[in-house]
């Protein structure tokens, strides 16, 4: 998986501090003294600080990492898949940037990288300043082994010692980008990609956003019979995302292996405001290691062991789940709800939650609005929250967009009702809209046409009643124009719910679908063996 990038450094590396002398010899006055092992171990320092200033990374459009895939043997309908990233990309955020389709000395097409319309852009000024630098540093840490003993309990005479590289604790948004081919059926080697090509698909991926507090740390695994190299990595992402395929309508759109083209300014899926933390590996007692398969035959394995089967309210087990109530069947979820609730302005959560809890439990948030019904809530407001997505909004949310020179399309809503499955609880279930009670969608009637986006239609909640207008309280749409019928199959049927075919749509160059959040988010056990097609 080897491939032969050819990289373009625009870098300029500002200031890399290795070592401030406090005092220095004085000629005449004091003579040099060696240092002998206990000198040395009084020193004391805070690691290896590496800052970036006026900082860009770019590779060759035309460059690439490879990942070559088997020719299937045997009787399987699989087929050869390749990956390739080209150009990978990291840049500034302004103004100033450019497409993929640069040719001799110039970088490409000029476009505004302020957006996600362009992939990449100039200097970014203070990607890691000089005092919030990246850091690199061997310390020893108290934490929790596998087998729940203390780690390094005495500072001054440490177990153990780890390596961690920490980003800063602040960046400003930058943009990663890189365009790809996802290549099928390919029948010839990839000494010359023009040989042998399957059918292709050329993409595009933009990142505007930092990493800010992300942390990567290498340490020796604690569990009894594994003690092997392990990674925790713990990733924090901010920014909006876009993925794309269609190509700009004009000159230089091509379907030839490894030419840049130039990708549309507007289509595709996109997440504003996504705000992610996920948490792979817990220090000592939980990692990410890396292993050979049995039979040696270049595939790996990338795995998070199981945590210890041991008696509850052991260390790890503390440490891990930060349960903010006795261990029961709910108390998961109760733990989960108050650490909601704690991070909710104007809540009012029943339970604390230890700081433990926000380092190994994660959350992946995508737009900036969340309603909180419920016990321990705010009240619910009478007003339509000014953060609620409009069906074709591009500011926040998860959205998909058409590009500039294509029609538009019919976008559908029909709407379900979400279920309660814990244990012991009542599991509900209207697909149709007919005798919902409570569960009506979005407040109304409980009639078949609720579970549609209509023209125009409103609900204003009243205070106590939190579930009138739906979970997100109250709303006043309106499509307009926009709002037309089609004679399509009605998906109600696929629920067993009989409906007409003439469906009520909104034909919109966007597609909002909402914001959405997933909170407490944790990995217990994970395990990934590469598989080649051939083996």
């Amino acid at each position: 998986m080897l491939t032969r990038p050819k990289y373009r450094h625009c870098i300029r590396l500002f200031r890399v501090l290795l070592v401030v002398l406090a005092a220095g010899p004085m000629v005449g006055k004091a003579a040099l003294e060696s240092l002998d092992e206990e000198s040395l171990s009084q020193v004391t320092g805070t690691g290896l600080a590496i800052g970036f200033e006026d900082f860009r990374w770019l590779i060759k459009p035309t460059s690439y990492f490879e990942q070559v895939g088997s020719d299937p043997v045997g009787s399987t309908t699989l087929q050869r898949g390749d990956l390739r990233w080209y150009g990978v990309n990291i840049s500034g955020a302004g103004t100033g940037g450019f497409h993929w389709d640069e040719s001799g000395g110039n970088f490409g097409t000029p476009c505004d990288a302020s957006s996600l319309g362009c992939p990449r852009g100039g200097l970014i000024s203070d990607f890691a300043p000089h005092d919030n630098p990246y850091l690199l540093r061997a310390f020893s840490p108290r934490g929790v082994s596998y087998d729940g003993t203390v780690v390094n309990s005495d500072p001054n005479n440490p177990d153990s010692t780890i390596y961690e590289y920490l980003a800063p604790s602040a960046q400003p948004e930058y943009t990663f980008s890189f365009w790809g081919e996802l290549e099928v059926g390919r029948s010839g080697n990839n000494d010359n990609l023009a040989v042998g090509t399957g059918d292709l698909l050329k993409t595009q991926t933009i990142i505007r956003g930092n990493a800010a507090n992300s942390a990567f740390r290498l340490f020796q695994f604690t569990q009894p019979g594994n003690e092997t190299f392990a990674i925790l990595y713990h990733s924090r992402l901010q920014g909006d995302f876009r993925f794309s395929a269609a190509q700009h309508d004009g000159p230089g759109a091509s379907d030839v292996v490894g030419q840049p083209v130039r990708f549309d300014a507007l289509e595709g899926l996109h997440f504003k405001n996504v705000d992610a933390y996920v948490p792979l590996g817990q220090l000592y007692y939980q990692a990410l290691t890396l292993d050979t398969v049995p039979s040696q035959d270049g595939n790996f394995i990338l795995e998070i062991p199981r945590l210890p089967d041991v008696p509850t309210h052991t260390a790890v087990h503390d440490h891990f789940y930060s349960l903010a109530v006795p261990d029961s069947a709910d108390a998961g979820y109760i733990t989960a709800r108050a650490a909601l609730l704690s991070n909710t302005p104007g809540a009012t959560p029943s339970h604390a939650v230890d700081d433990s809890y926000f380092v190994t439990h994660g959350y992946s948030r995508w737009g900036d609005w969340y309603p909180c019904r419920g016990v321990g809530c705010p009240a619910v407001s009478t007003t339509v929250s000014p953060n609620r997505n409009t069906y074709n909004d591009t500011d926040d949310g998860i959205f998909f967009r058409k590009c500039e020179s294509c029609d538009d399309f019919d976008a559908f809503a029909y709407m379900i009702t979400a279920v309660d499955v814990r244990p012991g609880q009542d599991q509900y279930s209207c697909p149709g809209g007919s005798n919902c009670g409570d569960y009506a969608p979005r407040g109304g009637s409980g009639g078949v046409a609720d579970r549609y986006y209509r023209q125009a239609v409103n609900c204003t909640a009243n205070s106590g009643s939190d579930y009138q207008c739906g979970y997100g309280g109250s709303y006043n749409i309106s499509a307009g124009s926009d709002y037309t019928t089609v004679n399509k199959m009605n998906p109600s049927t696929l629920l067993g719910v009989p409906g007409t075919n003439t469906l009520p749509v909104i034909r919109t160059g966007v597609a909002n679908l909402g914001d959405a959040r997933a909170e407490g988010l944790q990995v217990n056990y994970m395990k990934f063996t590469s598989y080649g097609a051939g083996n």
